[in-house]
């Protein structure tokens, strides 16, 4: 296909493709970073689902990009949190927390 008959998006197709843009950069920048540092599979889930609507509305490689990291982030996440691959557990990393709150079903006798 020449450059000449390349049909440039106009109108309202602009507007959806930068909204795509925007939804799958939040996804890149916020979602997968802080599900994989902090063991959330919701932001993950989040920023799934904004890929996915970035690609909808005609940012391709942006959404996919950021479809395959949230995935990939949600992965690693769960098996650093789970202890499978090396890191520090999030079962380890909050349990002290947890210990030093004063309820009932943490106190020692």
């Amino acid at each position: 296909m020449d450059a000449d008959q390349r049909k440039e998006p106009k109108g309202p197709e602009i507007l959806k493709q930068n909204a795509g843009r925007l939804l799958s950069v939040v996804a890149l920048v916020f979602c997968a970073p802080v599900g994989a540092l902090f063991v959330s599979v919701a932001m993950d889930a989040v920023g799934i689902a904004l890929g996915i609507t970035g690609y909808v509305l005609g940012a391709r490689r942006l959404g996919s990009l950021a479809l395959v990291l949230c995935t990939l982030a949600m992965f690693a996440g769960v098996l650093i949190g789970q202890g499978v691959i090396p890191g520090d557990a999030f079962d380890r990393a909050v349990d002290g927390w947890f210990r030093d709150m004063p309820t009932e079903r943490f106190t020692e006798e």
